[in-house]
């Protein structure tokens, strides 16, 4: 176990790691695919892609670390200052009150070694077929038959179907199941899964850096970014593998669920301040490993918790354990 934290764990010869790695996936009846390094904003770890079913896990080993940020960013750039500006003459002092009401507060804290999901999954959403959509509703079969005809690509029924073109002239269908975060938890459960808890998803999604972003305390503003692009012909710069091989609050819009009391999210606002047109900054601030999405959730239902299928999404860890 104690091999498995990185104060250990990186300074293991690359030969033992890969002998860890192949044991873990004994352990969880899953397959290497292969062993890679993944390395971002001046982290590396060398670990190994697993197969679970139709998924792809690697392994994050544990650590001691310093999580949550308070205070205020230093030197950042006049486009972000011009942004803050819209809403205080004064933008340090807008910023240091926002960060002080949105923000998780620093604390030490031990993160067990993990076995992490590396993309998102979807929720409600499910693939179905032509037969079941016979079945299911005669107005819904309208509505594909109508979309088959017409020039769209895309069709989304609220919380009821979901049309889309792909190749060949087919059309992917795939109809919508409401569930809640209290179902959701128990499925995982089942399977033997958990969701990530706040300081897990703060470690995995910035590895224990001391600034608001994984890369520093401002924008970089020659990334190429999703709904700010300057490039759409090539691939956005969040959306790369970070230094844990994990694809992760690389979308303002997709918030993940992570495990709590009640239902919790990270990662994103629901694209909220992108299309309030607060500009990149503001935009991208609830990617922070620390913005804690507060005002969002006081909005779901206590009692209910049900989940939206259009915005939230989670992915899956193993702790793995002596």
């Amino acid at each position: 176990m104690k091999n498995l934290y990185n104060n250990i764990y990186s300074v293991l010869p690359e030969e033992k790691k890969k002998e860890i790695l192949e044991n873990l996936a004994k352990k969880y009846n899953m397959e290497v695919l292969r062993f890679e390094t993944f390395t971002k904003y001046s982290k590396s770890i060398f670990t190994a892609i697993f197969k679970y079913k139709e998924s792809e896990f690697v392994f994050v080993p544990g650590d001691t670390i310093t999580l949550g940020y308070e205070g205020l960013p230093k030197n950042l750039s006049d486009e972000s200052l011009e942004q803050l500006r819209y809403f205080s003459e004064n933008p340090n002092e807008f910023l240091e009150e926002y960060i002080k009401n949105n923000f998780s507060k620093v604390r030490e804290v031990t993160i067990k070694p993990m076995l992490v999901e590396r993309n998102l999954q979807i929720v409600s959403w499910r693939k179905s077929d032509l037969d079941e959509l016979k079945k299911f509703d005669i107005e819904l079969l309208e509505e594909y038959n109508n979309f088959k005809d017409s020039g769209y690509n895309r069709l989304t029924l609220d919380e009821t179907a979901r049309f889309t073109k792909i190749k060949n002239g087919d059309i992917e269908i795939e109809l919508y199941d409401s569930i809640t975060y209290d179902e959701l938890c128990e499925n995982l459960k089942d399977d033997g899964f958990s969701l990530p808890s706040l300081n897990e998803w703060e470690y995995l999604c910035g590895g224990g850096c001391r600034t608001l972003f994984p890369w520093g305390d401002d924008i970089d503003y020659n990334m190429n970014l999703l709904y700010f692009s300057k490039d759409g012909n090539h691939k956005y710069d969040l959306e790369e593998p970070n230094f844990f091989g994990l694809f992760i609050a690389y979308d303002p819009y997709k918030m993940e669920i992570i495990e709590a009391n009640e239902l919790t999210i990270k990662g994103g606002d629901g694209g909220c301040n992108v299309c309030g047109g607060f500009g990149e900054f503001l935009g991208y601030l609830p990617c922070s490993p620390y913005y804690n999405q507060k005002t969002i959730v006081d909005e779901y239902d206590e009692d209910d918790n049900e989940l939206d299928g259009d915005f939230n999404f989670y992915r899956r860890v193993l702790r793995i354990e002596e």
